[in-house]
């Protein structure tokens, strides 16, 4: 899910920079911010527990872009969420938050690169275990060859 995320991004970033029409006025610099939110529901793996839990957040993306001159363009979002998941074998219920912060910078459609850092506190009632999830995926195109690095960590506190 969050690698569709990622891809989806790119593309989405991309286009926006391809048509961007700053190239053809040669401005110094453009800043635009936007904001959205939505809900989402999917299926995750908790390594704590050994099962999946049935996910459900509401997110919060805030972006910052700057077109430059040269054709650089970047752009920085902040993603927030309010998640509630449930263990599909254990019942355990969870409510937490995540933050995520993704950096885009590219010069062309062969050169860019992408990071998405973020952590995840589930937290549980009682003496069942809380998660924490750690994410980091980095994803670079050099020449037009991509790279990419997808790593997860879980944090298991309390009883398992």
């Amino acid at each position: 899910m969050r690698r569709i995320m990622i891809l989806l991004t790119i593309v989405a970033t991309l286009a926006m920079s391809a048509t961007s029409p700053l190239e053809a006025t040669k401005a110094q610099t453009r800043n635009q911010s936007s904001k959205m939110q939505f809900t989402e529901a999917f299926v995750f793996p908790n390594e704590c527990t050994n099962e999946l839990m049935d996910l459900t957040d509401t997110t919060t993306i805030t972006c910052h872009d700057q077109q430059r001159a040269d054709g650089t363009f970047s752009e920085k979002c902040e993603i927030r969420q309010d998640v509630n998941a449930t263990g599909q074998t254990t019942g355990i219920t969870w409510q937490g938050t995540a933050t995520f912060k993704d950096d885009f910078v590219t010069a062309d459609s062969c050169n860019f690169s992408f990071s998405n850092r973020g952590k995840v506190h589930l937290i549980s009632r009682g003496s069942a275990v809380n998660t924490i999830i750690t994410f980091d995926d980095f994803v670079r195109m050099q020449d037009c060859v991509m790279t990419d690095q997808h790593l997860v960590s879980f944090d298991c506190r309390g009883n398992q």
